[in-house]
């Protein structure tokens, strides 16, 4: 039988059928993140996933990233990784996700660990993410230079938020 991490406070039918799941602050660590990927992978309804306030870094957003973004058909429009413990290879990843996602129209990666080499990730990912419409990255490590290049980046139908 199919489980999922008790500390989630889902089912594996939550996870692969939920339009919206709610696993903010859940301890959610890399290993549950594996753990619940294939899950979500197979989520064509999912449309809001909320997983901030976590333990997860870098491995668990990737596997995250590329569950989400391996969703056939699917109609994912919110991924929010606020205050987890989020550094450059989860940028890379969330800028793959972008990339790649046609109905992803806001991302929130705020309060984490991304310095500007993260930053220039997203930032080359931004003129090709073409339903992203608010990107929330504030409170990490980027300087003002790694800001400047988000927002030079960014296509005029998208905001990038420094603030909440």
């Amino acid at each position: 039988m199919d489980t999922v991490p008790a500390n989630l406070g889902a089912s594996v039918e939550d996870l692969q059928n939920s339009s919206t799941l709610f696993l903010k602050s859940r301890q959610v660590t890399d290993a549950d993140c594996a753990a619940i990927a294939p899950y979500l992978k197979k989520n064509t309804n999912l449309r809001q996933l909320f997983i901030g306030y976590n333990d997860f870094s870098d491995e668990g957003a990737r596997h995250l990233c590329e569950a989400l973004s391996g969703i056939e058909g699917g109609s994912l429009e919110l991924v929010g990784f606020r205050h987890c413990k989020l550094g450059n290879g989860a940028a890379d990843a969330v800028a793959e996700l972008i990339k790649r996602s046609k109905t992803i129209v806001e991302v929130g990666i705020d309060e984490n660990e991304i310095f500007d080499a993260g930053a220039e990730s997203l930032a080359a990912a931004l003129p090709e993410a073409t339903s992203l419409r608010h990107l929330y990255i504030g409170e990490n490590k980027i300087t003002a230079q790694g800001e400047s290049k988000l927002s030079a980046a960014a296509p005029s139908s998208m905001k990038v938020y420094f603030t909440r």
